[in-house]
């Protein structure tokens, strides 16, 4: 007979008649050979749904003493056929796990008594977890990339700080599937630069370059949806546990995680994987991710289904360029377990790379920044006196950080940018200013 559960499916689908079949071999399966007849509907529409999912009680089988939901499920236009396929690893439990005992055990808090609690260990002071998965979020080339690089080097150079924080020290591991070896070398040796160090002396620093088309960490089985780890995770998790690194960063979600963005269980099951990697090692991880089109608009940072936040203990976001400051950006922490949500640090372009608003202004490399800017507005003041056109201090249509923003030769710098140079050179007494033949207030050159 088939299991109660699916007589009962039968029934719901009009079929009276309970269907006979040949009993089949012992519960292990190994030599069964499925029955030859099976029941068809009268008009020959199947019979029953294919999964729990869509429906299904399955109930236990008869023939293999599986769930049916763990079976291959066929259908064809003119019957069903179910046949017992059980899904690779979800063998029926022996005799000697059937009697083992329950392992389901339980803790009191009366056990924590006289004890101290564990002490929460950080990677970068509120923001990001010593043994736990973390998510930085940004649009790309926003500078996400650029800023995870800053605190692999702050880890492994035992620098102490990142972008306003305490971070701990020792290897760190960084895992490109984006960038090559030779664009994370540029930013490698320019953020040390910019710390004063030697980027050819941080030992504890490792980089790996999977190739592009070898890069999924969890991949989903195809029949089942079951989320399970590659060969290449597996050799990166065997590296970590004798290795020991303090920090590992995974550049990105989209070239690692081989299943459906949007399905939570495999959201959750590829997720918990890595923590469980974290937790198991004493590790922080960081995965990169890029935000949807709705995460970009809202500033979120989210994307795709809501695990993908909900699964990590802690989420930062950065912002995408000001519209009217390019080499502005902020650093938000949207989400934070055991800290602070919603801390915001204002970040700057300093020339080598993103550090804070107060590191930026104090920086040499901004200073010459700054000073190529200053350069810039000058020379389109003079093309545009040249031209005998007239630009003014004061907002209008004649404001020259907004002209010379505009200005095909601005090289990219916008007029918040030309205003601050402005303000610079006046201070500087390097312009001064005039009355035009229509006694409007123009910018001139100093004499």
């Amino acid at each position: 007979m088939l299991g109660d559960k699916v007589i009962q499916a039968f029934r719901k689908a009009g079929i009276t008649d309970e269907p006979e079949i040949e009993q089949a071999a012992p519960v292990n399966g190994a030599d069964w050979q499925p029955p030859t007849e099976y029941p068809e509907s009268a008009d020959g529409a199947p019979l029953l749904p294919q999964t729990a999912d869509e429906g299904f009680d399955p109930g236990i089988c008869d023939l293999c003493g599986r769930t049916l939901d763990k079976h291959s499920f066929r259908q064809t236009p003119k019957d069903l056929r179910m046949f017992c396929f059980p899904i690779a690893g979800n063998e029926p439990a022996s005799q000697e796990q059937k009697s083992a005992p329950l392992q389901f055990v339980t803790i009191n808090p009366t056990a924590w008594r006289d004890t101290k609690p564990v002490e929460l260990h950080w990677l970068a002071e509120r923001r990001i977890r010593g043994n736990d998965l973390a998510i930085l979020s940004g649009n790309g080339g926003a500078g996400k990339t650029e800023i995870a690089t800053h605190l692999l080097i702050s880890v492994s150079a035992k620098l102490g700080d990142w972008l306003g924080c305490v971070v701990d020290h020792g290897r760190a591991l960084f895992i490109s599937c984006e960038e090559d070896e030779t664009d994370v070398r540029d930013r490698v040796e320019r953020i040390a630069k910019h710390r004063g160090r030697d980027p050819h002396a941080i030992e504890d620093l490792h980089l790996f370059f999977p190739d592009l088309d070898a890069t999924w960490l969890g991949t989903a089985d195809p029949r089942t949806g079951r989320i399970s780890k590659t060969p290449l995770l597996i050799q990166i998790e065997a590296w970590i546990a004798q290795h020991q690194p303090r920090l590992v960063v995974i550049d990105s979600v989209a070239a690692v995680f081989d299943g459906d963005a949007i399905q939570r269980r495999q959201v959750r099951a590829f997720l918990a994987m890595l923590r469980k990697i974290a937790r198991d090692n004493n590790t922080a991880i960081l995965l990169l991710d890029h935000p949807s089109v709705r995460g970009m608009q809202d500033g979120s940072g989210t994307a795709n289904s809501v695990d993908w936040r909900n699964s990590v203990r802690s989420m930062l976001h950065l912002s995408d360029p000001d519209k009217d400051d390019a080499d502005a950006r902020t650093l938000e922490v949207k989400k934070n377990n055991r800290g602070r949500t919603g801390e915001k640090v204002a970040l700057r372009w300093t020339g080598l790379t993103f550090t804070t608003e107060a590191t930026a202004a104090a920086s040499p490399h901004r200073a010459a920044h700054d000073a190529q800017v200053d350069e810039k507005f000058l020379e389109l003041l003079d093309k545009a006196t040249a031209q005998g056109r007239s630009v003014g201090p004061n907002s209008g249509s004649n404001y020259a950080p907004a002209k010379f923003g505009d200005d095909p030769d601005a090289t990219g710098i916008k007029p918040k940018a030309f205003a601050a140079a402005m303000d610079r050179l006046f201070k500087a007494g390097k312009i001064t200013t005039g009355v035009n033949r229509r006694r409007s207030t123009i910018i001139e050159r100093a004499k």
